[in-house]
């Protein structure tokens, strides 16, 4: 096996096919490691300062491992630091490296390894955002690189989801849900209600959706020229894996949700839910619609993203921890920037403990 590195758009572009191969032969392949999501954000966001870091390991013709890193520069307290990240993190709900199921996972890692040893000249430290703990790389990627590096890890977030698999309907928190029901019947009897569930994509349920949201949310990404482009390549690229569900009142669009499936897994993505009709909760009643006809369906998962929200846990019963990887060459010496990611590290632990006293 060999390894290599994509330094330009170029290369990347040219390395679609084996990107695409790789994908059909992952375990747990998340929608943020695809091809369309990762040339979206090319296209829109991508830094035009950061430089592509993609380490890839092929077997003679057959790529069998993905390290979808960019180079990147971080502003600290008082310097500039060369860092190495994953590519999408600040779209990417969750990251991770991308191995071929039939070769040998911690083999691959330390393949990744070596050539980060080896080009450790060109970054300073290695930050890996939302590495989820369902992810048997995850495990992989923290044992193996402790080995070669100095880690320092902290929990970012947890997502709650519903595996389908081990799901039972009477883990619903009832209460919640009749009392979401009862509101339900309140809006039917005040006004007139319809409810559309998993529709495709049209220009008027989007400029709905997306006036609702920016309504709704004065930093709407949706308020960004880049960032809703970017959202709409996605919507257009996985036009059959893109679903709008929403609730009309007295004939207009009050509330709308954006979901999108990838294998047998679906993201509920997006909510647009204004503060008008507040009272009768319209985020819950379409949320309480959405998750009944995925549990209906034949997807496995139903991933309610990261954040800890209450009203996520009226229908999930399990969660993923998302980890934050920092890593440093144990051969360089960088004493003070150790310090501070260990400041960093144990920051939210010392708050916890002051507040507690």
């Amino acid at each position: 096996m060999e390894t290599s590195i994509i330094r330009s758009v170029e290369e990347l572009y040219a390395f679609e096919k084996q990107w695409r191969d790789l994908l059909l032969h992952v375990e747990k392949p998340e929608i943020f490691a695809s091809w369309e999501w990762l040339q979206a954000y090319v296209r829109h966001l991508l830094d035009p300062k950061k430089e592509l870091f993609i380490i890839v390991v092929t077997d003679q013709d057959k790529c069998v491992a993905i390290a979808p890193l960019c180079k990147v520069s971080q502003r600290i307290k008082w310097r500039t630091v060369n860092a190495l990240q994953f590519i999408v993190y600040d779209t990417g709900e969750s990251n991770n490296f991308y191995f071929h199921r039939e070769y040998h996972g911690k083999k691959l890692v330390k393949m990744i390894s070596g050539v980060l040893l080896e080009h450790q000249d060109e970054w300073e430290w290695i930050e890996l955002y939302s590495l989820q703990s369902n992810n048997p790389n995850t495990a992989l990627i923290k044992q193996t690189f402790s080995e070669q590096f100095e880690l320092y890890e902290r929990q970012l977030s947890s997502t709650p989801y519903i595996d389908k698999d081990t799901y039972l309907l009477q883990k619903i928190d009832k209460s919640k849900i009749k009392d979401i029901e009862r509101r339900e019947r309140k809006l039917r009897r005040e006004h007139e209600v319809k409810i559309r569930l998993n529709q495709p994509y049209d220009e008027r349920i989007w400029d709905n959706f997306s006036a609702l949201h920016k309504q709704r949310w004065q930093d709407s990404l949706l308020n960004k020229a880049d960032h809703e482009a970017f959202i709409k390549e996605i919507i257009h690229t996985r036009e059959q894996n893109t679903h709008f569900s929403y609730i009309e009142i007295d004939g207009q669009i009050a509330v709308g949700n954006l979901d999108v499936s990838y294998g047998d897994k679906v993201y509920l993505y997006m909510m647009a839910s204004p503060k008008l009709y507040a009272e009768y909760g319209l985020g819950l009643i379409l949320t309480n619609h959405v998750v009944k006809s995925y549990l209906d369906s034949d997807l496995r998962e139903i991933d309610f993203l990261s954040g800890n929200q209450e009203y996520k846990f009226y229908w999930a019963d399990s969660i993923k921890i998302n980890y934050h990887f920092r890593m440093f060459n144990r051969s360089r010496k960088r004493k003070l920037l150790r310090a501070y990611s260990l400041f960093q590290i144990i920051k939210p632990r010392l708050k916890s403990l002051l507040l507690s006293r």
